[in-house]
This record gives structure tokens, C-alpha cells and sequence, in this order.
């Protein structure tokens, strides 16, 4: 089982607009990269996040 997901955070204009979460850091930068290509303007940030911190 991973003990780690990556978490994808978009922000428009300084704000928080969506989390996404993914299984692995490879899925997390697929979707980012094409998210940029439609919506450059959108600021994103990629991290990993270890399971235990994320609520039911």
C-alpha cells in the first residue's frame, strides 16, 4: 500500500480554486501539465502529502 499521495492545488488570481489528489507524483504532473495548457494563467503547486494526514 503507498503511504504517500500527491496533492495538486490550483490558484486563480491568488486564491485557492481546487484540490486534486492522486496515487502517484507522475499522475499528479500529467494532469497539471495539461491543465496548463488549457489555463495558463492558473498557478499550480504539486506536493506529496503521506496518507495518515488526510481525513475520512
Amino acid at each position: 500500500m503507498n503511504t504517500v499521495i500527491w496533492k495538486c492545488e490550483q490558484y486563480i488570481a491568488g486564491k485557492l480554486h481546487e484540490k486534486t489528489i492522486f496515487e502517484n507524483e507522475q499522475q499528479a504532473r500529467d494532469f497539471a501539465r495539461k491543465l496548463y495548457d488549457v489555463r495558463p494563467d492558473t498557478i499550480l503547486r504539486i506536493e506529496p502529502m503521506p496518507i495518515q494526514h488526510v481525513w475520512n
